[in-house]
């Protein structure tokens, strides 16, 4: 069986997902990265592939696949190994729709809100003008366009944040109602639900915003996470690919805006129950 190739960037959330699905399966891949500080996602060559100009990218068996959850479950349907979506439909529907509402209702708009205002900003301040310009020009949606103009434009002062950590906080409160009931967001075991999930809490840890989940605050989501990153595969998806400098920049710049953004998670955290 010949190994797919993945289109992908080391510190993109969805390719971490892809890249976890890939090593609970045991499956190499071929890697091709595409460096999204760089613009590369824009490149003629790669939006042959993704028209949407994001990673990931998955071809296998010929066939270009794109949408990260819809890679995870060809994945999961195509390669041998342990499945990743339980046999129960119920522990099924459950995690499926915490999958759902993470990918049609948080991701970009939610959980890009922070990336961007913190890390897009910081990566776009060592750019002249003309580049900048030129990066937010290169987005095709226009309303993404406006979201990101207006966080690069004010960072963690940015009238989208406190709306995004109310979402997140509210996300949390059901991941932990989820936790307290099943040992893994997927049910029994450990499969797409968790995959998914992981990276975003990843990167708030990174950020030091782990006021969501510590200190008592969601203790099942804690320990969760806890267990999560002590898989093999984790190091696989995330270690391996992981850059030392990249974060401690990641919590230099979370540290930074902590004065504004910590109050806002602790009190969000406090209201979502």
């Amino acid at each position: 069986m010949p190994n797919p190739t993945l289109y992908h960037f080391s510190g993109s959330t969805c390719s971490q997902k892809v890249r976890m699905v890939l090593a609970e399966k045991g499956v190499e891949f071929i890697s091709r990265e595409i460096d999204l500080t760089k613009g590369e996602q824009h490149a003629p060559e790669y939006v042959v592939l993704n028209a949407d100009h994001v990673v990931p990218t998955l071809v296998a068996d010929g066939e270009v696949l794109v949408e990260s959850t819809l890679i995870c479950e060809f994945i999961d349907d195509r390669y041998p190994g342990s499945p990743l979506r339980s046999a129960d439909p119920h522990q099924r529907y459950r995690a499926a729709a915490l999958v759902n509402f993470l990918d049609t209702r948080l991701h970009g708009k939610v959980t890009g809100v922070l990336t961007h205002a913190l890390l897009t900003r910081a990566a776009m301040s060592q750019r002249t003008v003309d580049q900048v310009a030129a990066y937010l020009a290169a987005i095709p949606d226009p309303a993404e366009r406006g979201l990101r103009t207006s966080l690069l434009t004010h960072g963690a002062q940015a009238p989208e944040i406190p709306g995004a950590i109310d979402a997140l906080a509210r996300y949390f409160h059901r991941l932990e109602q989820h936790l307290a009931v099943y040992p893994w967001l997927s049910g029994d075991a450990f499969g797409i639900a968790d995959a998914t999930v992981l990276p975003y809490v990843v990167r708030f840890r990174e950020l030091r915003f782990e006021s969501f989940w510590n200190e008592g605050a969601r203790p099942a989501v804690e320990h969760w996470l806890d267990r999560a990153v002590t898989r093999p595969s984790f190091d696989r998806a995330f270690t391996d690919w992981s850059s030392a400098p990249l974060v401690a920049a990641f919590g230099a710049i979370g540290g930074a805006a902590a004065p504004v953004v910590d109050p806002l998670i602790k009190a969000a955290t406090r209201a979502a129950g």
